[in-house]
């Protein structure tokens, strides 16, 4: 059922509404899960989302990913992936919030920061040897969401075009490379690689001397194939 034409507004719910709304859920096959965040958890159904508070669902974010390894592991690892999912996939893209101007840039710093803790806490601690792709792909739907926000495309700013962001865009590329810098240096073979594979798509000036400084570390362990995949996130080209 429609609720009226009334949007879904998330930031109307209380945190623990917030985890429930995306993890509580049973598990849909893929080409279910992209409508089931407009439907609640009491089967109502909206078609369109909107927030009528953007900062309270960033600092929602924030602590979900604070306390991620204590959230996370009430929930099967399929469960986590399809919330994930529904939160940065394309149906509502809550990544969206993180250039949102109206929330204050230090409280969308800090959500991004935050994400460290998911690796940190949750994805370094765990025994599963291939993890669910919404933490390798975590970094590619927000980074690609940062490339092609509405005020940069409106500018006709291109990806990777650094030097024509505004002040505000400069410093959240510049956290999120700090971000993925952190995750980088856990000790954590699966994580590295999350890190490599966000650096290769965020076309910061940094990344090339940083991802490089990897290779050489690493270089005596690399197979042809590893190496060329590494160069690949070096030179921002790794699809």
């Amino acid at each position: 059922m429609t609720d009226e034409g009334k949007p879904l507004d998330l930031s109307s719910k209380s945190f623990d509404q917030f985890v429930d709304f995306f993890f509580h859920r049973e598990v849909l096959p893929d080409e279910e899960q992209f409508e089931c965040f407009l439907t609640d958890l009491e089967g109502t159904r909206y078609d369109e989302a909107a927030a009528s508070s953007p900062a309270v669902i960033v600092n929602y974010m924030t602590k979900l990913f604070l306390e991620f390894g204590l959230i996370a592991p009430r929930y099967s690892l399929a469960q986590i992936n399809q919330g994930i999912w529904g939160i940065f996939g394309q149906n509502l893209r809550l990544y969206e919030l993180l250039w949102d101007s109206s929330v204050p840039l230090e409280q969308r710093e800090r959500c991004v920061r935050s994400m460290f803790s998911v690796y940190s806490d949750f994805v370094s601690n765990s025994k599963v040897e291939v993890m669910e792709n919404c933490f390798s792909m975590w970094w590619d739907m927000i980074l690609h969401g940062f490339w092609f926000q509405v005020k940069l495309f409106e500018r006709h700013i291109k990806m990777g075009d650094v030097s024509k962001l505004d002040s505000e865009s400069h410093r959240l590329l510049d956290v999120m490379f700090e971000t993925l810098k952190q995750i980088l240096g856990l000790p954590d073979e699966r994580v590295q690689g999350y890190a490599l594979h966000g650096l290769g798509h965020l076309h910061h000036p940094a990344v090339r001397e940083t991802v490089q400084a990897f290779i050489d570390k690493h270089k005596s362990d690399l197979t042809p194939q590893g190496l060329q995949w590494l160069e690949q996130c070096r030179d921002g080209t790794v699809m």
